[in-house]
Formats: structure tokens, sequence, C-alpha cells
């Protein structure tokens, strides 16, 4: 007798590591300083003047920072193995109707391939494949990948126009949600009031 097996569920996404954290702040300017100057990181890239991309050891990016109103998290990032394990990411979506709301899409800065979700927090949570290494500081450009643009590609300021995909989609309406600092500042306003009406 041949007993039906059961079809192969996953339970988990599965991956690598947290890759990086990404926030908005200020002035990115003068927290990049900070980190280089005290901490010891890296500019990998920055777009334009807002938004600035730091190292501190062979990825890329390990932390991140946007001009924004609100200081607050922008979005945390997980490293997957390859495509065929972001694929089974996306599947693990559907099945359990989480949305992706941008991706998948092969950023400009760092050249990671990425799709983005919003966890049960409603925080923005990155996977990635693929991102650019600098394996050797003394030859300061990352490892060369047939994607580059540029022939070295060394660290170096993005066009906001050519930054955020070099292929992909846009981001959907829920990733950009127009009122997420105003949003944040109201929270922020309400659960004050009702500490101070508590007390």
């Amino acid at each position: 007798m041949v007993v039906p097996r059961k079809h192969l569920q996953h339970y988990g996404v599965g991956p690598l590591k947290l890759g990086h954290c990404a926030y908005a702040v200020a002035d990115p300017k003068a927290v990049a300083d900070f980190y280089c100057r005290i901490l010891g990181f890296k500019v990998s890239d920055w777009i334009e003047d807002f938004f600035v991309f730091l190292r501190c050891g062979v990825d890329h990016h390990t932390v991140n920072f946007v001009r924004g109103p609100l200081q607050q998290m922008h979005h945390i990032a997980f490293e997957l193995k390859d495509f065929a394990h972001m694929q089974n990411a996306c599947e693990l979506f559907n099945q359990r109707k989480i949305e992706i709301n941008w991706g998948p899409v092969r950023h400009g800065p760092g050249h990671n391939v990425a799709i983005y979700h919003r966890n049960a927090d409603d925080q923005i949570v990155e996977f990635y494949i693929e991102l650019d290494q600098m394996k050797d500081e003394d030859l300061g450009y990352f490892d060369p990948k047939p994607w580059h643009h540029d022939q070295p590609q060394r660290p170096k300021v993005w066009n906001r126009a050519h930054s955020g995909n070099l292929w992909g989609p846009l981001p959907m309406p829920d990733f950009r949600r127009e009122n997420d600092y105003r949003a944040g500042e109201v929270q922020m306003a309400e659960r004050a009031a009702a500490a101070a009406g508590a007390r």
C-alpha cells in the first residue's frame, strides 16, 4: 500500500543573517560623520545628500541613514542565500497572504536584489541577495560584478533618479505611505497625552 505524502510546507524563510538596519534621521551627514570618526565606519555611497550607506566590514552597508522629519527605524534587512531562496520566500508570503510591497528590484547603491514587506508590527522588512562587497579596502572598489555600470565600482554619490531601481517595479503605495512620519508623530503625541492623563 502506498501512503500519500504530505506536500512540503515551508514554515519560515530562514535568512542567513541580519544584514543592515536603516534609520530616518534629521541630519544624515552629521550621523555619518559620527559613525565614521568615532566608530570607524566607512562611507560606501550617498544618494545625493539625503541618504548615506555605511560599512564596518566587507558588506556594502551595515547601516544607512535617510533624511526624515521623524527619527525612527526605516527598515531592517535580512540576507538570503540566492534567488531560489528569495523565490521560496515569495512563495511563503503568498501562502501566508503577506503582501510584497516592493520588488523584486535591483537597487543602485549596493546593487542588491531585494523584496520588501511589512511585518506584524507594521515595520518595513527587506530580504536581499547579491549585495556588493569590498573585500580589499586598499583597492578601494567593490568586487566586480557583471551588473555594475562603473568598472571598477567605487563609492560615489548617486543621482536620486537612477538609484532606487536599476530594474524592477516601483514601490507599492504601502511601502511609501505618505503619512508614515506624520502618523508616527500623531501616535507619539497621543501616547504622551495618554501618559499625562494617567498621572
